[in-house]
């Protein structure tokens, strides 16, 4: 008992598919095929997934088949009826399109996935949602590392198993020339042993594998990674046994059992599209030493050629020839039975003469791959002389070869032209010697014609060096200056990708070599993360040891407070304290209680709160002493009270900061109030002052940030010292000379990035018709960038292709992802954008999860603090039996019960049935969230939010003004009143300056003529940022509607 199985397809929910793959097509066209079971193909396609769950059924081996096999005909309608008995069956398979960056380079790998059952797919499929689209394409391109691929597919079932897809490709595959790796380990890490099956593609065949020790454990397995019906097993597998789930998975795995794996049915190797090395465009192509003598490059134009399966096989190699690992199963090479009847008929293997021809065939000998392997040669000269032979001669390897290469498939052929040219007389001899074919480069066949040559010896090719690990940077003159300097009070301007955290680092570590104790040292950060990323930097510069303080000054404040006052303030949120200002001033619309609110937090950041009027009328002043009653008598703090609480103990002797060396890190960005508190943190003589940043990205003036920090810094240290540093190690030298263009007169900074950044520059500047063409546009050519999920790729060599991690789309405000969102999903990339925080992720209610799992034996996590101690009768009546119970009992003040984190616990409560269903939901949902963060994704995000992180390449749409400049959300909705031009000019002027300087070498910029907004159609004039701009070296591109013979046509022009 034997049967085949083709294990990688695709549904028409893939690209460059047939829109007629239907199950039943695929189950007509298995039949025609010989093959008993058929991968498939893209479960992870939700659409997909529900028409195989309508049209299968599973059986009891672990396979589906068709709940219908009525009418099958109708899928084929020129082949006899009484060929259909529906009896192929199915195994569910996905691929996954992996590009993500690894080791410094973009790795891109195609993997295919097995699930044993519909409810192990879904499963699957929801772990990979959180990753990326699954919707846009049948085999979606997600930014997971492959290892992190193998694992999520190792734990969703004991059954599931992943292989990686035509390994030598070289675009697309785990040792692939252009993006994979050099050995599985490489890939895999400690999940290699996990593969115990790989696809040996189309332009390789196992004899070209086994020159590879490190695949001898391995089986190698060949599948038709068919795109229609008709494709379906070109190449397929040979197991011998019952045919089921189980039996494969085992027998892939090598373990013994009923079910064993016999072998493969391949093209001919030469016939698939990347067998040799060379460059399409120009009709070249040629064998790896030749290609190695011409430095890999096309002698014709002298771009790169893409280097084929054969080269990369060579290049790993560690044997001189094949040598077939002990019990490991053999191999037959066929060619496609339509291509063998077309050479015999002198037609396409499209026509109708070849259908007529194979439907004979199908009729006398039964299946296609039958036909081919086993149909005795007289009996298919009888049917036509020349097939007997032609058949007789592929089985023997009598075949000429012309070698595919870079995208182009190969021709394999059994009969030469003067044979063919007999052929059309009808005078050829059935049983003649094969007539020597005309010479090529890469030809196989033998001296005499009548048999294949054996293979050359594989060339030694000389594996390139890797490059060496660049060591750690030193400092430039300027950083050296600042990280040494002997000045009291300094200002270090650090430009965009000057160095800023490394120049910080080296003062931190500049100190600590002089015997400056670390408790003695602060670090003064912006936010919670950069505060994480320095004391992380620090620890490791001294493991074990103590390191300096590094935090924000809201966490400071805190901490301070908490050991002046005895016990630490509750803090509330900002949509807390924002909700508790609104009830405390309930006569405000809602509205005039937004602006009023922003108006106080404004005022008291500037250190100028209102005051009350004498009469005590209405205004910013009560509404200000109203909030802060209700804040006092709930025994509440906002944020601001926190550094306003510092400020004052410190002047009040309650609070005795001891430090004598305050870093300051982003201080273009502190609020007068900040900047008061660092003053009073260092004292009048008793701490020096290392503060850093950039006055031209100072952004957060609506939070009410210093506008001149120079003068700001000078008034509290008038000896301050500047220091500036003016080499910039992130951006191509034409990035910079474009973006110092922002402000009229200002000199560029240095570039001193590396060859390959400089290289890769490329800075365009789109005009499209409509906001909808702009994100197809921006779409377009993100594509571009990360390579795309197409086997044969952009011929624009010149291209260095990205990881979605690399790559930004940035605008200036959330107002404007929403289309760009939806055109990237569109095209089938992961994308990134700002999410609201889940309510499980809420403090408090964390405590309340943690409480509620006691019960059932659920330690609390650690992150999730010390949960209240709640009676089980108690817990039994869900969320809102506790707020009783919990009331007045900190952290659970009265606006927690009120806010929308509750309410959503309460809403997850019922919709789950109670506390263990909420709480699975919760694990589930934190699982998936670690899945979603391992995943690199196209990030969308607004300029502020971007702010310190840096891209391969950024994409600034909208650039229109009113959008920026922002004119604000009242201009763009046309509410009266509001005139374009209320903004600070200034502030978004240095916002623009930081979008440009995220990009290291690609820079996209583009603007609309016409968008839809806030429900209003907005004609807006392109920014008057980009008019001040140095164009001359920019591509600009403009997409105009054009009238051809009455229909109107987009076409793309340069500018």
């Amino acid at each position: 008992m034997s049967f085949l199985a083709d294990l990688h397809i695709h549904s028409r929910h893939s690209r460059a598919t047939s829109k007629g793959l239907t199950p039943r097509c695929l189950a007509a066209w298995g039949e025609v095929k010989g093959l008993d079971v058929v991968a498939t193909g893209d479960f992870t396609h939700p659409g997909w997934l529900e028409e195989l769950k309508e049209a299968l059924a599973p059986g009891d081996d672990g396979l589906l088949h068709l709940t219908d096999p009525a009418g099958l005909a109708q899928e084929i309608p020129w082949l006899p009826e009484t060929r259909f008995a529906g009896s192929t069956r199915f195994l569910l398979s996905a691929e996954i399109s992996s590009i993500y960056k690894r080791g410094g380079k973009v790795r891109k790998v195609h993997n295919l996935l097995y699930a044993p059952s519909f409810e192990a797919a879904e499963r699957l499929n929801a772990k990979l949602a959180k990753v990326g689209n699954l919707t846009s394409d049948g085999r979606p391109i997600l930014g997971l590392d492959s290892r992190h691929l193998l694992e999520l597919t190792l734990e969703t079932d004991p059954l599931c198993f992943l292989v990686p897809a035509h390994i030598w490709t070289p675009w697309f595959s785990l040792f692939g020339s252009k993006s994979g790796f050099d050995s599985i380990e490489e890939c895999f890490g400690s999940l290699s042993r996990e593969i115990f099956a790989m696809e040996t593609g189309l332009s390789s065949d196992p004899d070209m594998n086994w020159t590879l020790s490190a695949l001898d454990r391995i089986r190698l397995i060949s599948n038709s990674d068919a795109h229609s019906g008709e494709k379906l097993g070109r190449e397929c597998n040979l197991f011998t046994g019952p045919a089921s789930y189980a039996g494969i998975f085992d027998a892939l795995r090598g373990k013994a059992g009923e079910t064993a794996f016999a072998g493969t049915v391949e093209f001919f190797p030469e016939e698939g599209k990347y067998h040799l090395d060379g460059h399409r465009d120009c009709g070249v192509a040629m064998e790896p030493a030749q290609a190695k003598a011409l430095g890999c490059l096309c002698p014709k134009c002298g771009k790169p050629l893409t280097l084929g399966v054969l080269h990369r096989v060579l290049e790993l190699a560690d044997r001189e020839t094949p040598a077939r690992p002990d019990g490991a199963p053999g191999f037959t090479s066929l060619i496609p039975l339509d291509e063998v009847a077309g050479e015999v008929l002198g037609v396409g293997p499209k026509t109708g003469k070849v259908k007529n021809l194979l439907t004979t065939l199908f009729a006398r000998f039964g299946t296609e791959i039958a036909i081919l392997r086993d149909a005795p040669v007289e009996d298919l000269r009888r049917v036509h002389p020349a097939l007997g032979e032609a058949v007789r001669r592929m089985r023997q390897g009598q075949v000429s070869r012309q070698a595919g290469y870079d995208g182009q498939y190969g021709r394999i052929t059994v009969f030469s032209d003067e044979e063919r040219r007999e052929l059309k007389a009808g005078r050829f001899r059935a049983g003649a010697p094969m007539a020597r074919p005309a010479a090529r480069e890469a030809d196989a066949a033998g001296p005499d014609g009548d048999a294949p040559a054996e293979p050359p010896p594989a060339p030694s090719l000389a594996r390139a060096a890797a490059p060496a690990a660049p060591l750690p940077r030193g400092l430039t003159p300027d950083q050296k200056r600042a990280a040494e300097t002997a000045a009291r009070h300094v200002l270090t301007v650090a430009g965009p990708g000057t160095g800023k955290t490394h120049t910080l680092l080296a003062r931190i570590r500049e100190l600590l070599s002089h015997g400056v104790a670390a408790d003695k040292i602060l670090a003064v950060t912006f936010t919670r993360r950069a505060a994480a990323q320095l004391r992380e930097r620090l620890a490791r510069d001294d493991a074990g040891g103590d390191i300096p303080r590094a935090d924000t000054l809201h966490a400071l404040a805190l901490a301070a407070l908490a050991e002046a006052g005895g016990s630490e303030p509750v803090v509330l949120s900002e949509d807390s304290a924002r909700r508790l200002f609104d009830l405390a001033n309930p006569e405000l619309p809602r509205s005039r209680a937004k602006s009023a609110w922003q108006e106080l937090s404004l005022a008291r950041e500037k250190m100028a709160p209102p005051v009350l009027t004498p009469q005590g009328m209405a205004g910013p002043g009560l509404y200000a002493a109203r909030y802060a009653e209700a804040k006092r008598q709930a025994r509440l703090s906002d944020f601001t009270d926190l550094l306003e609480g510092w400020l004052a103990a410190i002047a009040s002797g309650r609070s005795r900061p001891a430090w004598t060396h305050v870093l300051v890190d982003e201080v273009q960005d502190l609020t007068p109030l900040q900047l008061a508190l660092i003053a009073a943190v260092c004292g009048r003589d008793r701490a020096s002052l290392f503060a850093i940043g950039d006055p031209d990205q100072s952004i957060y003036g609506f939070r009410g940030a210093t506008g001149g920090v120079r003068e700001a810094l000078r008034a509290f240290w008038p000896d301050l010292t500047e220091i500036a540093l003016s080499d910039n190690f992130r951006s191509a030298a034409p990035l910079l000379t474009l973006a110092a263009g922002v402000f009229r007169g200002r000199a560029a900074l240095a570039s001193r990035a590396g060859p390959e950044v400089q290289a890769h520059c490329r800075i365009e500047l789109y005009e499209a018709p409509t906001a909808a063409a702009e994100a197809d546009w921006v779409a377009q050519r993100l594509s571009g960038l990360v390579g795309g999920s197409s086997l044969t790729l952009s011929r624009d060599f010149s291209e260095k292709h990205l990881a979605p991690g690399d790559i930004a789309v940035l605008v200036r405000f959330s107002g404007l992802i929403g289309p760009l969102r939806q055109a990237l999903s569109r095209v089938g990339l992961p994308v990134s954008v700002p999410e609201a925080e889940a309510f499980f992720n809420e403090p408090r209610v964390r405590l309340l999860l943690a409480a509620a799992g006691l019960p059932y034996g659920i330690p609390a996590p650690e992150t999730a603090g010390t949960p209240p101690d709640i009676p089980e009768r108690l817990l039994e009546k869900g969320p809102a039996g506790l707020t009783a119970f919990l009331e007045g009992i900190l952290p659970f003040d009265a606006l927690f019960w009120q806010g929308g984190p509750f309410r959503e616990l309460c809403r997850a409560y019922e919709a789950h049935g109670g506390w263990q269903g909420l709480l699975a939901y919760v694990a589930a949902q934190n699982e998936l969230e670690l899945v979603g963060a391992r995943a690199e994704k196209v990030r969308i995000m607004s300029i502020h939010a971007a702010k310190g992180l840096e891209f391969g390449a950024v994409f600034l749409p909208a650039l229109e003004d009113g959008l920026l400049p922002f004119a604000g959300s009242d201009f763009l909705s046309g509410k009266p009143g509001h005139p374009a031009g209320r903004m600070d000019e200034d502030e978004e002027r240095r916002l623009f300056y930081v979008g440009l300087t995220r990009a290291k070498s690609r820079l996209y910029l583009s603007h609309a003529l016409r968008r839809e907004l806030y429900g209003r159609k907005l004609r807006l004039k392109r920014s008057r940022f980009l008019d001040a701009l140095p164009l001359g070296g920019v591509r600009q591109l403009a997409l105009r509607a054009h009238t051809v013979r009455e229909a109107k046509q987009l076409g793309l022009f340069g500018k």
